[in-house]
């Protein structure tokens, strides 16, 4: 980590203080300084609190009496931190793996997660992931106002940004997943954990759908020269918004005023909540009556199931980041995605393994599952429409497409 600034303020929570020593010395010795370690969570929390901007970083353990990791993961939400957070924990994977995505329930950016006993790769390991987070953390600033929300939005300053799909044989993007950004020429780009709550509370969420929507649509022209004329483009809803019926129709309608194959359109439905209302199932049906693509989002972090794919008309199903985390050694993620592939080719539903990170990850999964698609930022992060020629361009002359 050499030339990296180490000047980042770390907060350290444990309630053994010869982890806590240990622990410092560490982060001493990888050039960190300004570490505070807290034997008592109250503590620790107080202090966050007191200053939320004061810590870059809170590392905690998990497995703490009275007040454990999750709660005070679940105080860290609460008051809107907006630093990083990392899981100590000495407890077996699954129950890690779960606290991490009830941290990302709390709108809280999880750095990752370190093992006991911990070692000092590891620890430079997550450091250095703490320096890419002005990439990764989706908004420094604290949540718009519903009226801020609703300028943004009669401004036209809700942008789509997008996030290539790679197809692992060709290495060509064959989809674009949208992703809702705001721009109000003042501040830096508003990602959505600013904007999102906002919009889920005061029911603002359809007009921001069809804000991106709309401008996803002009944008396809664009997007077809840049990477193909068939390039598919990915929209999210929530499964909340298929409760409406009149969802599809107006969707349905504002592609083929602008003239947008439906064939070239998925609907990507966020896994929030089980589907099960009949509002819901009837919503997912008319969407592939009407020839859109429906992808099921964020596999493996809690409600989906092979059932859901087995008898759901999903065409995609995307794999979450918790199971693509390091899978080049993990074999529990690698059975279910062997799993998933098994599907795929019985099924014909497209499999995407999102939040690839690491060139391990993205290489392993070319080399074992060549059949699937990758996402994630090390292969490109969402980026305006302007920004994708380059990037592609950039992309093809690194990674020799396979000739089939």
């Amino acid at each position: 980590m050499n030339g990296v600034n180490k000047t980042k303020n770390i907060a350290v929570v444990d309630n053994s203080v010869s982890v806590l020593m240990l622990i410092k010395q560490m982060m001493s010795r990888l050039g960190y300084e300004n570490v505070t370690c807290f034997s008592c969570p109250q503590e620790a929390l107080k202090e966050i609190n007191y200053d939320i901007s004061r810590f870059d970083a809170v590392f905690t353990n998990l497995g703490m009496p009275d007040i454990d990791g999750m709660c005070v993961i679940r105080e860290l939400g609460k008051m809107s931190y907006r630093g990083a957070v990392c899981i100590i924990s000495d407890l077996e994977n699954r129950v890690t793996e779960l606290a991490a995505e009830i941290a990302k329930l709390q709108w809280v950016y999880l750095l990752g997660s370190i093992a006991k006993p911990i070692t000092l790769e590891a620890l430079g390991d997550i450091l250095t992931k703490l320096h890419k987070i002005e990439d990764k953390i989706e908004c420094q600033t604290s949540a718009l106002s519903r009226d801020a929300l609703m300028r943004c939005i009669i401004n036209d300053q809700v942008l789509p940004y997008y996030q290539p799909k790679v197809n692992l044989i060709s290495r060509r993007v064959e989809s674009v997943e949208v992703l809702a950004r705001i721009d109000d020429g003042v501040r830096p780009v508003i990602y959505p954990s600013c904007f999102i709550p906002t919009a889920i509370k005061y029911d603002l969420v359809d007009l921001i759908t069809t804000a991106i929507a709309e401008k996803t649509a002009s944008d396809m022209e664009k997007l077809s020269e840049i990477f193909s004329e068939d390039v598919e483009v990915s929209i999210n809803l929530s499964a909340k918004q298929l409760d409406d019926l009149n969802v599809p129709q107006r969707l349905e309608g504002l592609f083929r005023n602008k003239k947008v194959q439906r064939s070239r359109i998925t609907v990507e439905i966020t896994e929030e909540s089980s589907l099960s209302s009949p509002e819901q199932l009837e919503s997912l049906n008319r969407f592939r009556m009407q020839g859109f693509g429906v992808s099921l989002d964020d596999f493996g972090t809690g409600f989906a199931n092979f059932q859901h794919l087995r008898y759901l008309p999903f065409t995609e199903v995307k794999v979450d980041r918790s199971l693509v985390s390091k899978i080049h050694a993990d074999h529990f993620s690698q059975a279910i995605l062997r799993s998933l592939v098994d599907f795929s080719a019985e099924t014909g539903c497209r499999v995407v393994a999102e939040g690839v990170e690491l060139e391990e990850e993205f290489e392993y999964l070319a080399t074992h599952y060549p059949s699937i698609y990758a996402q994630g930022y090390f292969i490109c992060k969402p980026r305006h429409i302007g920004e994708l020629k380059s990037w592609y361009q950039q992309w093809k002359m690194k990674h020799t497409v396979v000739a089939l």
